[in-house]
């Protein structure tokens, strides 16, 4: 099956989406109406041809910018070293000043983010037990998911954007 072009909307939401990653301002920025942004930012986020292009346009930023996860976490180590006077203070030629500070908010956070990378800190109740092949489920099957998922979501009173 071919994939379906996006429309010139969807691409500006593309665009828009990776700025702030928030479904519903991105909508309201790419000219869909004020009114009912949040519903179509997230019906968008649900097409698959949208989410392959923000796929696409995430990794072309980042292989742009140079930016990964090794990235990220390296720059957390240098910064829990430093705040944790590990590693000296250094001028911008790279020459110790000979001044360590002790900075334990900075440590924290950043052996905070960490952890989360780690899988540490789960945010979320994390279930052990059989894995559902979702490549098993009909097409009727997955829409009657998707259904259930969507209604459980309204029943929680997601924000509005």
């Amino acid at each position: 099956m071919a994939t379906k072009k996006l429309t010139p909307k969807q691409v500006r939401f593309v665009e828009e989406y990776l700025i702030d990653l928030n479904a519903c301002a991105a909508a309201k920025r790419s000219g869909y109406s004020q009114h009912t942004a949040g519903q179509i930012g997230h019906e968008l986020l649900k097409k698959e041809n949208v989410v392959r292009a923000l796929v696409a346009a995430e990794r072309k930023r980042s292989k742009r910018v140079e930016l990964d996860q090794d990235w990220i976490i390296e720059r957390l180590r240098e910064n829990t070293e430093r705040s944790m006077q590990a590693a000296p203070v250094v001028d911008s030629d790279g020459n110790p000043v000979g001044e360590y500070r002790y900075e334990g908010s900075v440590a924290n956070r950043a052996l905070e983010l960490l952890g989360k990378h780690l899988g540490m800190f789960a945010d979320r109740l994390h279930v052990e037990g059989p894995m559902l092949d979702l490549s098993l489920l009909t097409d009727g099957e997955i829409a009657q998911l998707r259904s259930l998922i969507a209604k459980a979501r309204r029943e929680q009173n997601e924000p509005s954007c």
